[in-house]
């Protein structure tokens, strides 16, 4: 209200300016010569008069809108920071309210937590002595069933120590007896068949066998085993194996070597085919120049023909003669059976025979077979066989068997 009345009274203060001014100007005007004019001009002044007016009630009207303006956005901007304040106010109470409200929560959380711990804890002192209790009683359990199972351990013990002890000599008879028949076999192996070396294993495999034997009668078995093994390790064995495959291969080549008499032509054959050839071809040249003569030259080729069935012919040698299909398969077939007899020889080590085949087979192939180079080489072979000694010196080795056998009988209850 205050502002109101001070526009009104500065709109009033205006309007006094301008009436002054007004007349000051009319004053002036006065002055002029022209007073006349103003005289019969007075719609001028009267505009004059209406301009101020007009000019002081803007003035006032300004001032009053400036005033609302000011009043209205102060309120506005009052009432603004009010309801703000206010939404403040009203969250921090919120606020406030819900924290209350969590830290009420958070008490009650506390104590049910404090409330189940104390509850957990004495459960699990019920249950420790629970436990307790039961560990005790099953450990009294335990001990009074271990006390029985050692009882009947002891009487367990007792029974299988017996059942053990014969159990263990008619294990240990029948180890006795594998042996024996090791031996048994290593000495047919080595007289019969003269087989160290499978006679040598079976003699190590024996010796095997009787560490087993918790027997001091079997110590000297072993002893007169180990005297045998060492003597069969100082036995030099000829390559058996290698003899006998040369000999077979040997045999697989017997059939590329030529016989006598398989190239043997008589050159005087060839001669006389040669010589009627050209005797033919002089005749018919002879018939075609001298066609009177015919008679004379077949009477000369008659002669001629007569005169080739017998031609003498010097023979420094004797020439075997050409054989026939059988006689070449006896031959072939005879030479390959003295070599397959060296071969079984050689097996059985049996040096006489071998060298007897040996030296048939060589005469065979010098007497029905050419001296060819294949001939040669078969020949030269054999003879490199021939000087191989098949021949073993094999010991003895049966008084580790004797020993045994004399072992197994004094074992054996006497009915």
């Amino acid at each position: 209200m205050t502002t109101a009345k001070d526009s009104s009274k500065d709109a009033s203060d205006a309007i006094s300016a301008v009436e002054p001014a007004g007349s000051d100007s009319m004053n002036e005007s006065s002055d002029v010569p022209a007073a006349s004019a103003r005289a019969k001009d007075p719609v001028k002044a009267h505009w004059a008069v209406y301009l101020a007016l007009i000019l002081a009630i803007l003035g006032v009207g300004l001032s009053v809108y400036t005033w609302y303006v000011t009043q209205v956005a102060g309120q506005l901007e009052a009432g603004r920071e009010l309801g703000r304040l206010d939404g403040v106010d009203r969250e921090l109470t919120r606020l406030v309210t819900e924290q209350s409200g969590l830290q009420v929560r958070i008490d009650t959380a506390l104590s049910q937590n404090l409330e189940d711990k104390r509850e957990v804890l004495e459960s699990i002192d019920a249950a420790q002595s629970e436990l307790d209790a039961r560990f005790k009683s099953l450990a009294d359990e335990q001990a009074g069933a271990l006390a029985r199972q050692n009882d009947e351990i002891s009487s367990l013990a007792g029974a299988l120590a017996a059942t053990r002890t014969q159990l263990g000599s008619v294990e240990e008879d029948w180890t006795l007896r594998e042996v024996a028949h090791l031996l048994l076999l290593a000495n047919q192996r080595l007289s019969l068949l003269g087989d160290a070396e499978l006679a040598k294993r079976a003699l190590t495999l024996a010796d095997d066998r009787l560490r087993s034997v918790a027997d001091p009668g079997i110590l000297e078995v072993r002893r007169a085993l180990s005297q045998e093994l060492s003597a069969l390790e100082r036995v030099e064995l000829p390559d058996i194996s290698g003899i006998a495959l040369d000999l077979s291969s040997l045999v697989q080549t017997v059939s590329a070597l030529p016989l006598k008499g398989d190239g043997d032509r008589p050159d005087w054959i060839a001669d006389a085919q040669a010589d009627q050839s050209g005797k033919d071809s002089s005749t018919a040249s002879s018939v075609d120049k001298d066609k009177p003569g015919f008679f004379a030259a077949w009477m000369s080729r008659l002669a001629d023909d007569l005169g080739n069935l017998i031609r003498v012919r010097r023979v420094d040698e004797t020439q075997s003669p050409k054989l026939d299909n059988s006689e070449r398969f006896l031959a072939f077939e005879n030479l390959r059976l003295h070599l397959l007899v060296a071969q079984l020889a050689v097996l059985r080590s049996d040096q006489a025979v071998y060298e007897e085949n040996l030296t048939t087979a060589r005469t065979w192939l010098n007497d029905y077979f050419e001296s060819s180079s294949e001939s040669q080489r078969f020949d030269a072979r054999l003879s490199e066989l021939m000087q191989i000694d098949i021949a073993q010196v094999l010991p003895d080795i049966s008084e580790s068997l004797t020993l045994l056998r004399s072992q197994i009988g004094a074992r054996t209850p006497t009915e």
